[in-house]
């Protein structure tokens, strides 16, 4: 690992990453559609833009700098919007540079990002790297017959139970710990290198899910239900998931449910084969207005889903996330995978290992919303 990766090592991927998987801040004040300039305050460059992905946005700037919010904001949360440091108004020229040339170079796509020059550093290399370290390949084109989408999908319903077996589950509850490697970076020196929180995860049907992340002082609450989904955290009131959390919460209950993922991605497509860890699996891409960039990879010789990679935007192109499945367990004749290593930004890592899975009846009740009164006690 070179000095500018270990600067990517920011350990704020806590709640919704946990829970999510990955993202929180979700405003419950904030309003379907509203842009920066409506919600937030001094918003100079990004006007028109999308206020719920202002996180991500965020979040982008900091792993292609390898800082934390205080390089640009006043550490007093109260004054985030001030200008009181000079580094802000850096970023909002660089902001504008960066629009400018996709503008006029790219005719408006997003090719080039903050990460494109900085690579981690607040400070721009322009010396050729020494060494530098390869992405992975990308999927590899298969001469022969290829397998359509649906009989991959077909297949891995199979290796799960087959369809008949899946449709009869009417709820399942898994219990296990969550292990956060998130915490290791170069700003929160002070943190544990690792937390493991006991976790509950129930799922009901195709669109019913919760989270329940029991940590020391109060539990942390995410659910999809239907075509909606809440998060809540302790004694706070219960707030609307953004939607590209609850589209991944979609993708993560098809993991369960496989018919789904034809429900939640278009554009579905077998691009070929490449290898995860030791295994070759057949590549299965698709998207939605969310998820630009989802990719579903299939064990060639098992048929489980060994892997899930997204990507989450933001108002600057896209953070890329990876779920890894493994140790798939049966219980009342169908099968689910008991490990989950969540892999994100700034080399975070979550792993879910599940002691438990119940296959018996969730009452819909659990995935209702708490009202106003009860969320506030």
């Amino acid at each position: 690992m070179n000095g500018n990766s270990r600067k990517l090592l920011f350990g704020v991927l806590s709640l919704a990453l946990a829970i999510g998987l990955i993202g929180v801040g979700t405003v419950s004040a904030q309003k379907p559609g509203q842009k920066m300039e409506e919600f937030y305050k001094n918003i100079r460059v990004m006007k028109g833009m999308e206020a719920q992905v202002m996180q991500p946005t965020m979040q982008l700037m900091e792993i292609a700098l390898g800082v934390h919010c205080v390089y640009c904001h006043d550490a007093d949360n109260t004054k985030r919007d001030l200008d009181t440091k000079p580094t802000k108004e850096i970023a909002r020229r660089m902001i504008s540079m960066v629009a400018d040339i996709n503008r006029t170079q790219f005719n408006g796509r997003e090719v080039v990002t903050c990460f494109t020059c900085h690579r981690g550093s607040t400070k721009p290399d322009s010396l050729l790297p020494y060494n530098g370290e390869e992405g992975r390949p990308g999927p590899s084109q298969v001469a022969g017959t290829v397998p359509t989408v649906d009989q991959l999908l077909a297949s891995y319903t199979t290796a799960l139970g087959g369809a008949e077996a899946l449709a009869k589950v009417t709820g399942r509850t898994l219990k296990g710990t969550v292990t956060n490697y998130a915490h290791l970076d170069e700003v929160h020196l002070e943190r544990a290198p690792t937390i493991v929180t006991p976790v509950d995860i129930m799922a009901k049907g195709p669109d019913k899910r919760m989270v329940v992340q029991h940590n020391i002082n109060a539990d942390a609450v995410s659910v999809q239900n239907g075509a909606s989904g809440w998060t809540k955290a302790g004694n706070a009131a219960a707030a609307d998931m953004r939607s590209d959390l609850l589209e991944v919460s979609k993708l993560e209950n098809a993991v369960l449910s496989p018919s789904q993922f034809k429900q939640v991605l278009s554009n579905m497509r077998v691009e070929g084969q490449e290898k995860v860890g030791e295994r070759t699996a057949w590549v299965v891409a698709g998207t939605n207005q969310w998820l630009p960039n989802v990719r579903l990879y299939f064990d060639r010789d098992t048929s489980y889903l060994l892997s899930l990679s997204y990507q989450q935007k933001s108002n600057y192109c896209c953070h890329v996330f990876r779920i890894d499945y493994d140790n798939f367990y049966i219980t009342s004749g169908i099968r689910m995978p008991m490990q989950w290593t969540v892999n994100g930004p700034r080399q975070a890592i979550l792993v879910y290992k599940f002691d438990s899975a119940v296959v018996s009846p969730i009452e819909d009740t659990r995935f209702a919303r708490p009202a106003p009164s009860t969320a506030a006690r």
